[in-house]
């Protein structure tokens, strides 16, 4: 917000930047009237001065620019980033704006996760990625959509380019070796693995996610998958003891093993760490089916199909 109040008060002071078309000079006043109603907390006013400041001076993009960081402030941040992308397209190489557009753009992006709003974030990850080719978070963005949308080998493609630009980055690491994993693509994913463990060896989220790879493998009738992949669970844990998703995968492993006592703390450990989709909720109540809790399973039946319902 203090870039946008700071912004609004170079407006009040320019003169004839950008030349200066009919109604500028009132579009100049309205600018100045949105600072001292933006230093006032009264968002709403300033934005509404700033819209008129855009109509009045529609070729000006620092007006557009100052309306998206205010429109920020307020919390709307699709709105923030359509003005910003205004103001960039006015003014196409300026740095501020362009850093501004791809701050707000990716934050945009984690609201809309955090929403669970996968199709929207897929068109707004794919726009940023195109606006900004060499960010790194902006394919990091654009892979986590890609895979929310079980579009994995474009996921992949993603987590390799943000990869490539961010040698670094655990996230784009880990990431690269899910979207992998889910495309079917189990060697691939597997030495992406192997060299997460290198390259980030205090990083838990790799041993959770080879971890779980391993578990498909196991799947697959290797006794040797199992063993590593029980291992890598473990010691993920080891390293951060609230990876809902590493208790999860032991609990489905202890009761494909008949140990469904094992299976059932796995599982609550789970949830009472954040883990509430369906997935849990039937393997939790098989475990407690085998255990004779038969009114406890019950109840986990009727989550299962809740959680079913709302994720279709």
């Amino acid at each position: 917000m203090a870039a946008a109040l700071a912004l609004i008060a170079v407006l009040g002071a320019m003169t004839h930047a950008w030349g200066q078309p009919a109604g500028e000079q009132e579009a100049m006043a309205q600018a100045r009237r949105a600072y001292d109603l933006a230093r006032a907390g009264r968002l709403d006013e300033a934005v509404e001065a700033l819209q008129v400041a855009v109509r009045l001076a529609p070729g000006n993009p620092l007006y557009r620019s100052a309306l998206g960081g205010v429109y920020e402030k307020r919390g709307h941040l699709e709105q923030a980033r359509g003005a910003l992308a205004e103001a960039l397209r006015l003014d196409p190489g300026n740095p501020q704006f362009a850093e501004r557009l791809e701050a707000v753009s990716l934050e945009w992006g984690a609201q809309l996760a955090r929403e669970r709003r996968f199709r929207a974030g897929l068109a707004l990850a794919r726009d940023t990625a195109a606006r900004f080719p060499q960010s790194a978070r902006a394919h990091l963005m654009l892979g986590l959509f890609c895979a929310r949308n079980q579009q994995n080998v474009a996921a992949a493609a993603a987590y390799r380019r943000a990869l490539d630009l961010d040698p670094e980055s655990a996230d784009a690491s880990v990431g690269l070796g899910i979207a992998q994993s889910a495309a079917g693509m189990a060697r691939e994913a597997a030495e992406t693995f192997e060299a997460g463990l290198k390259k980030f060896p205090q990083d838990p989220m790799h041993r959770q996610a080879y971890g779980v790879h391993l578990v498909k493998m196991a799947e697959a009738g290797s006794a040797a998958a199992r063993a590593r992949a029980v291992e890598m669970l473990e010691e993920a844990l080891a390293m951060d003891p609230g990876l809902a998703e590493a208790h999860y995968q032991l609990g489905n492993l202890a009761l494909a093993a008949s140990d469904a006592a094992a299976a059932e703390a796995r599982f609550a450990l789970a949830a009472r760490n954040g883990l509430d989709d369906a997935r849990l909720h039937w393997a939790w109540s098989r475990a407690l089916r085998r255990l004779g809790r038969e009114a406890e399973a019950a109840r986990h039946i009727e989550l299962f199909r809740a959680r079913k319902a709302a994720e279709q």
